[in-house]
């Protein structure tokens, strides 16, 4: 088997019929026990790690999980990650220490899972483990194999009943904040989505959160109670003198100077809950500085030219978006250079309130696109999301592409040299066109 065929094989156990939590969360009670059947089958893979850091989040949990893996390590412990989804390519999701998956690791897993799958199909009373129900058995499987001795876990959506609550006990339970995403799978208000991703907090554990909002702390807090949990909140009145530029974001906190390679006063908050959640583990200060130094976080406002400037942008709801915009605010105080936007988005998204504030940074130009060729996923329509910006900003250009690399195409011929390009609304788009960036001259 070669890694094609391996990852063709993954991704083809999608057209097997079963309840799909990303499609419907109710009536979850079937998710994680599939998951633990396999992992049964596997020789329980998750009890041979054993400490483990949860996190979950509507935004920064990548982020936070990035500043953890990389102070962990120069800390010098065994430490593996999960995020999802992957840049560009599927082995990005696992990562040991400094590398991620290699693609021979990869099919040798697949090979060793197979057989399993289909015992798991010929014995089990659920149906067909899904995609992302996959890529957390492979995660806790590969990192078993590997001896590790932290394992950091993302969230896919929710926490609740998200594959990733499968792990038998944690260290640490982290809720970034919550906003509203995912509302058709997780409930319409702030609060219910509060209590879904409070289901993370689970038996004896230290929990922290960012969270601002009085209602969703006295939310998470209660689950903390119940379960007999300390949990903390990050001191944003001791976070302060933030500078944004192109090469990073500076800060103070609690008394101590801190540079980050992320672009972004969030950023400095996610760096922030990351710096409190290692000290309660015993980090010393060295370690944690130069781990959250050394942290990359791809298609995070990521810039990949400075002339053009470039910058490639994974925000994919209203909290991250807001985010974006206010970045990029910043960043244009030093530039007179005209905005650019490249813009798509997945289908379960509401495109208004997005766009609403993109259309703060008044661009000269929007190409609406696909946010991704994948057949497997389902997009927004280009057209609709022209509407909406012809309709939000009467003064901005905007054409449709069907395909991201003819949108990139013709963004190219409308910059000018001290312009400005924006990929943002979708992690798979800017992944599309970070490849085809890079080869700018």
């Amino acid at each position: 088997m070669v890694f094609k065929e391996a990852e063709q094989f993954l991704y083809s156990l999608s057209n097997i019929p079963r309840k799909e939590y990303m499609r419907d969360a109710n009536g979850c009670d079937e998710y994680l026990p599939r998951v633990q059947f396999f992992l049964d089958i596997l020789g329980n893979p998750e009890k041979d790690i054993p400490h483990y850091i949860h996190v979950t989040g509507t935004s920064g949990k990548g982020s936070v999980v990035h500043f953890l893996h990389s102070i962990l390590h120069t800390d010098g412990r065994r430490v593996a990650s999960t995020t999802s989804p992957h840049p560009t390519s599927i082995v990005e999701r696992w990562k040991v220490g400094n590398a991620i998956m290699s693609k021979k690791e990869f099919v040798a897993i697949i090979e060793a899972l197979q057989p399993n799958l289909d015992t798991y199909v010929r014995t089990s009373p659920y149906d067909m483990l899904s995609y992302f129900d996959m890529t957390t058995v492979i995660a806790l499987y590969y990192f078993a194999k590997k001896k590790v001795a932290w394992a950091i876990l993302e969230v896919g959506c929710g926490g609740m009943y998200d594959a990733t609550n499968i792990i038998p006990h944690k260290d640490v339970a982290v809720i970034t904040n919550v906003g509203l995403d995912h509302t058709e799978l997780l409930g319409k208000t702030t609060s219910a989505i509060a209590k879904r991703k409070s289901g993370i907090i689970t038996g004896n554990t230290n929990v922290f959160t960012s969270e601002r909002v009085p209602t969703i702390r006295a939310i998470i807090k209660k689950q903390s109670e119940k379960t007999h949990s300390t949990c903390s909140f990050t001191n944003t009145t001791a976070l302060s003198d933030i500078s944004v530029t192109l090469s990073g974001t500076s800060f103070q906190y609690k008394g101590h100077t801190y540079k980050i390679r992320a672009i972004g006063e969030h950023q400095a908050l996610n760096a922030s809950l990351a710096i409190d959640i290692a000290q309660s583990l015993g980090i010393p200060h060295t370690a944690i500085a130069r781990g959250i130094a050394t942290a990359t976080q791809p298609i995070r406002m990521e810039v990949v030219s400075k002339l053009p400037l470039m910058i490639i942008d994974g925000a994919h709801n209203l909290d991250k978006i807001n985010s974006t915009v206010r970045t990029i605010q910043k960043l244009r105080q030093h530039t007179n250079g005209r905005l650019h936007i490249i813009n798509g988005f997945s289908g379960d998204k509401e495109l208004v309130p997005m766009i609403t504030d993109l259309t703060t940074l008044s661009p000269e130009s929007v190409a609406c696109t696909r946010n991704t060729i994948n057949h497997f996923r389902k997009v927004a329509n280009p057209s609709d999301i022209q509407s909406a910006w012809n309709k939000l900003s009467t003064e901005t250009r905007t054409d449709i592409f069907l395909n991201p690399v003819d949108a990139l195409t013709w963004t190219k011929k409308n910059m000018k040299k001290h312009d400005i390009l924006l990929v943002t609304g979708s992690i798979f788009l800017s992944s599309e066109i970070k490849g085809l960036l890079s080869q700018w001259g």
